[in-house]
């Protein structure tokens, strides 16, 4: 069993052995207790995750896709994420900007599309941008994703773009195991 020992030493000034008293105490690793960090989809620390993954992803350095340096925004909700790219990786990602926030196109949706999106194995439909965005745009169905912005833009860079999304699946099921 590992312990987590902790001794507390008081002395006096005269610094006697009568005087020290030495309370040595031994705890169960498992009895301490550590803040667990919120990986909720969309929280900092997920965020963090996500541009560590697209940033290790050898498939960000092939096929142009390192050329990639179109910010993106992500929104879930009504919370919107900026998704800074240079070089197909992620430099930063800033909550809420504002009206300072540069990209060139962006993803909308509710939590619960999101959600879908991310999961190991998606439904129809909302498991890759251009069919999510159909679906809302043509066919006028609710609980799908939906492309804003510049469509040269998101077309000149789909297939980093696509990537970079899938890497939020891969995010989210990666520390579900």
């Amino acid at each position: 069993m590992l312990l987590l020992l902790c001794c507390i030493v008081l002395i006096t000034n005269d610094a006697s052995l009568e005087s020290r008293l030495c309370v040595i105490g031994a705890i169960p690793l498992h009895e301490v207790e550590y803040p667990m960090p919120d990986l909720t989809l969309g929280s900092d620390e997920w965020w963090n995750e996500y541009q560590q993954t697209v940033n290790d992803d050898q498939e960000m350095n092939v096929r142009g896709h390192d050329a990639f340096d179109e910010n993106f925004f992500v929104q879930i909700d009504d919370d919107r994420f900026v998704v800074e790219m240079y070089g197909g990786e992620v430099q930063d990602v800033v909550a809420n900007p504002g009206v300072n926030g540069e990209y060139s196109f962006g993803v909308t949706g509710s939590r619960e599309a999101w959600e879908e999106f991310v999961q190991e194995i998606p439904p129809a439909h909302n498991n890759e941008i251009i069919a999510s965005d159909y679906r809302t745009v043509v066919r006028g169905d609710e609980g799908h994703l939906q492309l804003h912005g510049n469509n040269k833009k998101v077309f000149q860079n789909l297939r980093p773009f696509q990537r970079a999304l899938e890497l939020m699946r891969e995010t989210q099921n990666s520390r579900e195991q």
